[in-house]
């Protein structure tokens, strides 16, 4: 965002603020991590994540040790192709960029808050937003609420838990992947084999979508 007059960084703003925050959804992805990855979650920190990452609009109560409470309003509704899984499936595309905005622990479990950026992701490194602050209270009440309520039954199956095994953000090196340039740390097969599959499904959905508008 370099060599920007104040309002062309204004517009920029809003633009970002426009795309970023109406309608948004939490979405969960709960999953273990050790105390190294914890601790990997820095308040105010942005991340990207370059593979495809799946979540559930369905929130219950946990299996796991850590929950991922994710803002989104762009993440692509799956739910139609689970063929009875009833996960209340939606995938993020890959390359997407989340600032961390809150690691919340009760009791022996952990909540960490990640707000989904757009391509503007740039402007909201060091900054603060008014709206942070009503995100947080309301995701940390949410987990509160629903902490000690039964887990959902589908999503404490191994198969469903096995595609959440992986951090967000973060290598299996236990690095930060980098915020720009090509990324080649992604050395799983079956990853790479995944990331092939779902830019060949996104796609399709995508064009049903367009043709049903």
């Amino acid at each position: 965002m370099e060599n920007l007059d104040k309002e062309e960084l204004k517009k920029k703003y809003e633009e970002a603020y426009n795309n970023i925050f109406p309608g948004l959804q939490m979405f969960v992805r709960d999953t273990f991590l050790d105390k190294a990855t914890e601790e990997k979650y820095v308040t105010g920190k942005i991340i990207r994540e370059p593979t495809y990452c799946d979540v559930s609009c369905r929130v219950g109560g946990l299996v796991t040790t850590h929950r991922y409470a994710i803002l989104s309003n762009r993440f692509v509704d799956f739910k139609d192709f689970e063929h009875g899984s009833n996960w209340g499936l939606f995938v993020c595309k890959r390359d997407s960029y989340f600032k961390i905005l809150d690691v919340y622990k009760l009791n022996d479990k952990t909540q960490i808050t990640l707000l989904h950026l757009d391509e503007n992701w740039k402007l909201f490194e060091n900054v603060k937003c008014n709206i942070d602050a009503d995100i947080i209270n309301m995701s940390q009440e949410r987990f509160r609420n629903k902490i000690d309520t039964p887990p959902i039954p589908e999503l404490a199956t191994k198969r469903w838990l096995d595609r959440l095994s992986y951090p967000i953000g973060i290598d299996h090196k236990n690095e930060y992947f980098p915020l720009t340039g090509e990324i080649s740390n992604i050395d799983n097969p079956e990853t790479l084999k995944t990331i092939i599959n779902m830019d060949s499904a996104i796609e399709k959905l995508l064009m049903i979508e367009k043709d049903e508008v």
